[in-house]
């Protein structure tokens, strides 16, 4: 299994040590929080020292846990921000108030709650 760290994270949204290992370390914190809440998982959290923690999942875990981590980025972490150009206003909406970010945290919740079938 695959370990992931924050160093991964960074790479993956292309942050350029924009944000802390510590905070990057939350992210995917939260993000298998909100796949264990929504699929009824038990997936683990990240262990270790602070600015180097690991965790260690599964390929598919691996990818639920960097969609949700990037819907949180983006979503949760980053916060509403807001602009104006040529007189119109432009902001990104918090994760809990955009229900397709939120379907899709649940929908990678619920695929890595299916039990795998062999037909063989």
């Amino acid at each position: 299994m695959p370990n992931i760290t924050a160093s991964d994270l960074d790479a993956i949204l292309n942050l350029a040590g924009q944000v802390s290992n510590t905070n990057l370390e939350k992210i995917i914190d939260l993000a298998i929080d909100c796949l264990n809440l929504y699929g009824n998982l038990d997936l683990p959290n990240m262990s270790g020292t602070a600015e180097s923690k690991t965790v260690s999942l599964e390929s598919r875990e691996k990818g639920a846990v960097f969609i949700v981590a990037r819907a949180i980025y983006y979503s949760f972490y980053k916060g509403v921000e807001s602009s104006t150009v040529g007189g119109l206003s432009v902001s990104t909406p918090d994760l809990m108030s955009n229900q397709t970010v939120l379907a899709a945290v649940k929908e990678a919740a619920r695929q890595l709650a299916e039990i795998d079938v062999d037909y063989g």
